[in-house]
């Protein structure tokens, strides 16, 4: 049987570069904001202990509108102090999970990995970058977690100009019960652009990241309450044209959020209380209306009191059962209204 989970708080590393000095691409406005915006979940809901480099500095200290940061040095030697961190410790473990979230500027050197641009880029000269998606394929095959999260609001262009920035370390696989669980989810398919703009309160932000917030504080919660791997992916897919104040925009529109998951481990993300809808059934008052998922589970019930009644239930295809022969399938997707017909 597997030993004990480790018990420390998970780790997360979060970035978001918006200033490109010397690129010579246009500049951005979201990633500094939405790189807080996903630290202040990590740390109140996930719980984690998170490392946040923007623009504006770094967890030392702030540097100056000047500075050229962060570098490709200022996140990689992030990622090495997990590895300092281990010093010492008998199996190496760190903790469960590692969330690595990264916004800004990015390229798909090869097909599945993307990479961050980082601040000092000069020009098509110079493109300094982090290939965030094989550090996280290094540590799956390491001892120091056993589950990686890693979501990326980055362009996923496919150009062949410039290498990837991998990690340069011993190629060795400690995991001995083979690779470590892993989620990936980019804010594009290979070689399309990815989006910012006006979100529902009137800032600036990555559409991505924007619904994918959305689907972690309870939009894509399972009947069950359970945000999980699957049913952010089934968040995503119901809710492609819809964007932040529930408007739906053209499939084919830059508000579209279509996003790939090139790892899906089904892992938990989040535990909410699920929203409320009034079910309507031609059923007599005091009639038990019973509501299961696809294996048959029982997800919520109750009474029937003038035609209605309101139960808590969350994203996800379901059967309503009731006396004399009532069985209706139905789905709860984004953007449903607040009320079900069974009708």
């Amino acid at each position: 049987m597997p030993g004990p989970a480790p018990t420390d708080t998970d780790r997360a590393l979060v970035v978001g570069i918006e200033r490109y000095p010397s690129l010579g691409l246009n500049p951005l406005k979201g990633p500094v904001g939405d790189a807080g915006r996903m630290a202040d979940w990590l740390v109140n809901s996930a719980k984690a202990r998170v490392t946040l480099i923007t623009s504006d500095g770094s967890p030392e200290s702030p540097w100056t509108v000047a500075d050229l940061r962060p570098t490709m040095q200022d996140v990689t030697d992030s990622f090495v102090g997990y590895l300092r961190e281990s010093n010492g410790r008998p199996t190496r473990r760190l903790a469960r999970r590692l969330y690595v979230y990264m916004a800004g500027h990015g390229f798909m050197p090869e097909p599945r990995n993307l990479a961050i641009i980082a601040a000092d880029a000069l020009g098509d000269q110079y493109i300094p970058n982090v290939q965030a998606t094989s550090w996280v394929d290094w540590f799956a095959d390491q001892l120091y977690f056993d589950e990686y999260v890693l979501f990326m609001d980055c362009c996923t262009t496919r150009t062949f100009l410039y290498n990837g920035g991998k990690p340069l370390m011993k190629k060795t696989a400690e995991r001995q019960d083979g690779r470590g669980k892993v989620v990936m989810a980019f804010a594009a398919g290979s070689d399309v652009e990815t989006f910012e703009g006006p979100l529902a309160d009137g800032r600036i932000g990555g559409f991505f990241t924007d619904k994918l917030l959305r689907g972690l504080k309870g939009a894509a919660a399972h009947g069950d309450g359970v945000v999980r791997t699957s049913g952010l992916i089934s968040y995503f897919r119901n809710s492609l044209g819809v964007v932040g104040d529930g408007a739906v925009a053209d499939a084919g529109s830059e508000h579209a959020v279509d996003p790939m998951f090139p790892e899906r481990a089904e892992l938990e993300f989040a535990r909410v209380e699920l929203p409320k809808y009034v079910f309507r059934a031609p059923l007599a008052d005091d009639v038990l209306l019973q509501i299961f998922d696809t294996e048959n589970r029982l997800i919520a019930s109750g009474q029937i009191a003038q035609g209605a009644v309101t139960l808590p239930i969350g994203l996800g295809i379901y059967r309503a059962r009731g006396p004399d022969g009532l069985s209706k399938v139905f789905e709860i997707a984004s953007g449903t209204t607040g009320e079900v017909n069974l009708a």
